[in-house]
């Protein structure tokens, strides 16, 4: 069955194929070519299955044992420019379907994630006109052109539209297509197909082989009514020019890779946008090495964990069931997935071992947002050898936890498939809701970065404050009290349960035990309130050893530092990060609540400690030291820091410098609700030798270790040798 999910339909697809139009047509310039034929889509997918991608810069172009195939950019079909300013499409949508201003998607004017086209689709058919791969081939004479789609509920629901120019360089031919809303130049021949299979989601377009030695190809994919949507052959420098300052208002700028198509389609001519392809490329069955390139691009890859066919709007509440303001959901469901990278000049040199900084948007924003913006580049990719990684998160409402938590996951693991990086170098950052992104990350993945940015980051709880001290209670006494009291209520001076769907990073900062951090907060945030900001940082200066910088900007505001493009100091003050692999302490609080084995997420391991299993499904937390490589000692200090940039700002810097001592093989620390672990000997330096333990736990636990010892721990102090 294929599932219709803006209907919750499940129907048959015999009945769809009952239903739809005509199988093909095809005309020419002096309507003498033959009628196309649908191709058995079943046959032309195993044919391009063994040369066909998981993942690949979108825009470009791959020959493979004599099979050509274009790679597109995905959730780019918004048709023409029409000189409007276009905000997020979850928005434009529901307000074209009559959607009213208080509904879950309507409350944002979305500016933060633009599209340059202005096309929309009715209901019920949203992003059914988005190519994803055309693959051409030439069987025996027969050019089978299999384009296949993002996604297609009905087998009428798009037109797949081909033009020859069969002399490529001379002026004759071309003008308008007919069937579809385009035009371009020089084309003796041009093809429809409408006939789509909704099982594989392809359009296939059989015609004549062309005799000529050479050929210009163009292919455009629209609506059953003619609206041209996404157009083939754009090449991988398609614009997403809508930064996070002026361009984000303008009409031709948009953040989904489509600001040259959308003025293309809006002026009618898409003349500059197709391929010349030698009939010889066939014969020789031509394969090509594919360089990585330096630069701004989309990247696709294909996920294993599919949430469904196509764009829902609204989308799919998570766990804490969504909300009227950025409440947690998922609206980009298929199998394939893009996301935004930088790579700068020197990632690409030979022997070079890049890092990889992966930057969270915030919500309504998208995957160009930030990494964009010219000083984000400079700063954090040319001036760090870093390549910037943006994942789209399933949408602009995701938090980064569950499905959006795997896009993260599955995003990382192709970068790091594709480009040399080195894995000392990983970071974290993120804005706003990306900020809570970078916090969840870099807590329940310590093992995996070597440090994080967090700008303005929610913090899991809006009602998060600090708890109250002698200052607090001054400034209630001078009058805080009469604005803090009608908002809070009687909450002050506690910390909220977090919503179900995601942890309130709070109470997880210890996390960072071995991650230096930098955290930049607005005091005049009209989202993330000054509150937040401040419990944050009084969590980070009550846990252990933190190495971490805290910025607090007074008259900034929420989109303050996207605005100003600067970034400076954070830069500068996570240059020198590394990652640290095999820490003597580790700090891991978990909850098996947050975890989502439906998508192979479990927060369960830190460094030398995996397999950890809570007593009861609460957060638990553990604590150990192993002296078996090396003792330490630690000591912090704290100073109060200050600046201009990019507007002004006062801080805390918190270093720890650390004092070696000889290895002593001894295992100390606590259990908190822990039932079990694994602690690996040769990470700690514990093979082979006695094990000195002193450990006190709250209840019943085990440790197992990887060389097959098990220590069985009661409630209370125990200590012995192993």
């Amino acid at each position: 069955m294929k599932q219709l999910h803006k209907l919750g339909l499940a129907i048959p697809v015999g009945l769809l194929l009952g239903c739809g139009s005509e199988s093909g047509e095809s005309t020419a310039s002096n309507g003498t070519v033959p009628a196309a034929e649908a191709a058995a889509p079943q046959v032309a997918q195993e044919q391009a299955a063994d040369c066909s991608k998981n993942s690949w810069i979108a825009g470009s172009v791959e020959w493979c044992e004599g099979k050509l195939t274009y790679y597109d950019y995905v959730y780019d079909d918004y048709g023409a420019d029409r000189g409007l300013i276009s905000p997020a499409p979850t928005l434009l949508n529901v307000l074209n379907r009559g959607g009213q201003l208080g509904s879950p998607v309507a409350n944002n004017p979305g500016l933060l994630s633009p599209t340059a086209g202005d096309e929309r689709y009715p209901e019920g058919l949203l992003n059914t006109a988005d190519l994803v791969k055309l693959h051409v081939e030439n069987l025996d004479g027969t050019l089978r052109i299999t384009a296949e789609l993002n996604t297609l509920f009905n087998p009428g629901d798009a037109i797949l539209g081909v033009a020859l120019d069969l002399d490529p360089g001379q002026s004759n031919g071309g003008g308008d297509w007919g069937r579809v809303d385009v035009a371009s130049e020089g084309w003796d021949q041009v093809h429809f197909q409408d006939n789509g299979d909704p099982d594989s989601n392809e359009l296939v377009l059989t015609i004549p082989a062309p005799a000529a030695d050479n050929y210009r190809l163009q292919a455009v994919v629209a609506q059953a009514d003619g609206t041209v949507m996404n157009v083939a052959f754009r090449g991988i420098h398609e614009g997403a020019s809508a930064d996070g300052g002026v361009n984000q208002v303008l009409p031709a700028a948009g953040n989904w890779w489509d600001d040259h198509q959308a003025e293309a389609l809006g002026r009618g001519d898409i003349s500059e946008f197709g391929l010349t392809i030698e009939r010889q490329d066939f014969e020789i069955r031509r394969s090509d090495d594919i360089d990585l390139p330096s630069g701004f691009y989309q990247r696709v890859y294909t996920s294993d964990y599919p949430l469904g066919e196509g764009v829902a709007i609204p989308g799919v509440n998570g766990r804490d069931g969504g909300g009227t303001f950025c409440g947690q959901s998922f609206n980009y469901l298929g199998k394939y997935q893009p996301y935004g990278i930088y790579v700068p000049e020197s990632a690409v040199q030979p022997e070079s071992k890049p890092g990889m900084m992966v930057v969270m948007h915030g919500c309504e924003a998208n995957h160009a947002s930030q990494i964009n913006q010219p000083n984000m580049q400079q700063r954090f990719g040319d001036a760090l050898n870093r390549i910037l990684v943006s994942p789209l998160g399933r949408g602009p409402y995701g938090f980064y936890t569950g499905p959006s938590e795997r896009d993260v996951l599955d995003v990382m693991d192709d970068v790091q498939d594709t480009y040399p990086v080195n894995p000392k170098q990983v970071f974290a950052s993120g804005y706003s809701m990306g900020g809570y992104g970078a916090l969840h990350f870099a807590t329940h993945y310590p093992d995996r970065y070597a440090g994080m940015v967090n700008w303005v980051g929610y913090t899991g709880d809006l009602l998060n404050i600090p708890e109250f001290t002698p200052v607090v209670d001054e400034l209630l006494e001078q009058g805080t009290e009469l604005v803090l009291r009608p908002i809070l209520g009687e909450i002050l001076g506690s910390i909220t349960t977090p919503a179900e769907g995601f942890a309130n990073v709070v109470d997880y900062v210890g996390n960072l035990r071995h991650i230096p951090s930098a955290h930049l907060y607005a005091a005049a945030d009209e989202l993330v309130h000054v509150s937040e900001a401040l419990a944050i940082a009084q969590r980070l200066s009550a846990a252990d050893n933190l190495e971490y910088n805290f910025y607090l900007h007074p008259v900034a505001e929420h989109l303050t530092f996207l605005v100003l493009d600067d970034w400076r100091k954070e830069a500068l003050v996570s240059a020198g990060w590394v990652l640290e692999e095999n820490p003597v302490n580790v700090v891991y609080t978990f909850d098996p609540t947050f975890d989502y084995p439906e998508f192979d997420i479990k927060h369960d391991s830190a460094y030398w400690i995996s397999n950890l299993v809570a007593r009861e499904s609460t957060a638990a937390r553990v604590e150990l030291n192993s002296s078996g490589c090396r003792s330490l000692t630690e000591e912090a200090s704290t100073e109060l820091t200050g600046g201009l940039d990019p507007v002004p700002w006062s801080g805390t810097r918190n270093e720890v410098a650390e004092q070696q001592g000889p290895a002593t093989s001894r295992l100390t620390g606590t259990l908190e609700n822990v039932g079990s672990a694994t602690i690996d000997v040769d990470d700690t330096c514990l093979a082979d030798m006695p094990i000195y333990y002193r450990i006190e736990s709250d209840g019943d636990a085990s440790i197992t270790f990887s060389d097959g010892r098990t220590l069985t721990l009661e409630d209370g102090l125990q200590e012995g040798v192993l």
